[in-house]
This record gives C-alpha cells, sequence and structure tokens, in this order.
C-alpha cells in the first residue's frame, strides 16, 4: 500500500514530546539513563517497531532518516509519521539503540517501501544514546565497525536487499570528523563488508571526506538545519546548540537551496562550500517539534523542485 506524503499525517499519530536529554556527561550516572528510558513509550506490538531519529534530503530531492532508535516494544520518535517522506534510512545497529528485532524489521520495512537500507553504526554506550566521546584505538574502531556492519548486512542479505550507503551515529561521527586513523579503521571495515563502492555520508571538508576520497570510496556531504555551526563553520552538537524552530529551519533550508549559506549559532550568515553541490541536509526527529520540522523542510525543498 503506498502513503502519500500529503495524507500521511492523518495516518498516523506522533508520540514524542520535548527533546530528549542530552545531559548524560558522566557514563556512570543511572539518573541518565531513567531519564533516557522515560522517553520510550511501550507498544502493543509483540515485537520492536521501527524507530527513527533523524531525516534529511539528498540533493534537494531524495530524504534520508535514522531508524530503528528504540528496543522492542519501546518506540522512540514519531517513525510513522516521517516514514512515508523518506527515501533511505540509517537502520541503528545494536549498539547505540536498536536491537536484532528492530533491525530485522527495520529491513523489511524498508524494502517493502523501497526505501535505501543504510547502516547506521553507534558507540558502545546504550544509556549515552551514542552521544558521548568514548575514546578508542583504530583497532578497536575498526573491530567495533566491523561488528555492527557485520549483523545489519547479514539481515540485509537474508532478505534479499542490498546495504545502500553508511553513517556514523552521534559522538562516533564527531570522532571521525576528527581523526583520520578512527575514519580510516572505519572506512577499512565498511569496504571489508560491504566493498568499496557503497557511499559513505559524513561532513566536508573534513578527515571523512578526506579518507574517503583516499580510499576510493564514493562520499555524499551533508549539513545541518536544526543544530548549529560556530563562526568558522564547525558543527556543533546537539547539547551545544541552540533551540530549533520550525521557521528557523524554513529559513536555513531556503538559505542553503538558494545561496549556498546558512546561519551560525549567533545569527550571523555563514557560507556553506559543500552547498555548492549534491549534499544532505539533516533534521533530527527527537526534537520537540520534529514532525512539524521535517514538513516545513519537505516544503520548501518540494517547492524548489
Amino acid at each position: 500500500m503506498t502513503v502519500s506524503k500529503n495524507d500521511f499525517s492523518e495516518r498516523v499519530s506522533l508520540n514524542c514530546g520535548q527533546r530528549m536529554s542530552d545531559d548524560l556527561s558522566d557514563p556512570n550516572d543511572d539518573l541518565a539513563l531513567i531519564r533516557r528510558l522515560a522517553w520510550f513509550k511501550p507498544t502493543n506490538q509483540p515485537l520492536a517497531r521501527v524507530h527513527l531519529h533523524c531525516i534529511a534530503a539528498q540533493g534537494c530531492e531524495k530524504l534520508i532518516s535514522d531508524m530503528g532508535e528504540g528496543y522492542y516494544r519501546w518506540a522512540l520518535g514519531p517513525d510513522e509519521a516521517l516514514f512515508p517522506l523518506i527515501d533511505y534510512a540509517n537502520i541503528a545497529c545494536g549498539m547505540h539503540a536498536g536491537d536484532h528485532n528492530t533491525m530485522l524489521r527495520m529491513v523489511r520495512l524498508a524494502k517493502q517501501a523501497g526505501v535505501g537500507i543504510g547502516a547506521h553504526p553507534g558507540l558502545d554506550d546504550v544509556k549515552g544514546f551514542g552521544r558521548r566521546i568514548l575514546p578508542m584505538t583504530p583497532e578497536e574502531c575498526r573491530s567495533l565497525t566491523l561488528y555492527q556492519l557485520g549483523a545489519l548486512k547479514a539481515m540485509v542479505d537474508a532478505e534479499g536487499a542490498k546495504i545502500s550507503h553508511v553513517k556514523p551515529h552521534g559522538a562516533f561521527y564527531f570522532m571521525l570528523r576528527d581523526d583520520a586513523a578512527l575514519t580510516h579503521a572505519f572506512l577499512t571495515a565498511h569496504i571489508s563488508v560491504n566493498g568499496n563502492g557503497t557511499p559513505f555520508v559524513g561532513l566536508a571538508g573534513t578527515n571523512m571526506e578526506t579518507v574517503a576520497r583516499e580510499l576510493g570510496v564514493p562520499f555524499i556531504p551533508e549539513l545541518f538545519v536544526d543544530i548549529d555551526y560556530d563562526a568558522d563553520g564547525k558543527l556543533l552538537s546537539v547539547p551545544m546548540s541552540n533551540k530549533c524552530t520550525v521557521e528557523g529551519i524554513r529559513k536555513k533550508v531556503q538559505s542553503l537551496i538558494e545561496s549556498g549559506s546558512t546561519t551560525d549559532k549567533q545569527g550571523n550568515k555563514l557560507d556553506i562550500p559543500a552547498a555548492k553541490g549534491k549534499f544532505t541536509i539533516c533534521l533530527h526527529s527527537d526534537m520537540p517539534t520534529a514532525l512539524e520540522n521535517a514538513k516545513a523542510a519537505r516544503e520548501v525543498l518540494n517547492a524548489a523542485q
């Protein structure tokens, strides 16, 4: 059954509240885990539902989202509400979020919907939702990546589908941005599992792009409109960013499309070189207005086509 992009909001319900807590600086803070679990809502399904953490627009045409980021009967984010909008899914691989039932269910749903299946490996940090820096060696990075990509690929192969791309999650994403050795370890693991023809989604002008090109891995840059950049164009994390607004997202998407620019955390104009070519625009779905954010971005993108 096909659900149009115009009627999806009437077909589903939004089950998320305000932004999830990002105050998770202490790895041993059990209160952090309790705060995070408070955001998971049980469903009536015996197996895990699909979940989604962010959506993005690729080349001003495609949408890509993080999915499978709940556990078993506990859902995270407005999954079904956003699913009809997407063209590609980043499936959590069981470390920062997700589980074997969720992963397999997501693969099947993605295949059924004709959505590209991407791997979204994260740090081994359930308490922190993979958003805390956990130092590691390149060899540890390689094994962590192999473990997650291998698990997802086994399920994808079993369902007769293919991996469309890979994108690291949360703090793992920032660690690769800042450390070429870790990026090399991540991508060599990716090549071992998926080959070097499967694209890598990341931040342009950083180690992510440089190492990908050195290894011959196709690179797709992505930009952000619901978290901030500093004055030098460096991406800031969710807790370091200002609270986003629907109108702010609408303006940023419009600006990226029309002039290849956005605004930094202080509200000043910031030129984004990667916006001059093909790129993705990421929107996180663990925001209080996730659905409204996505609809606003989609409207701007549709109008630009």
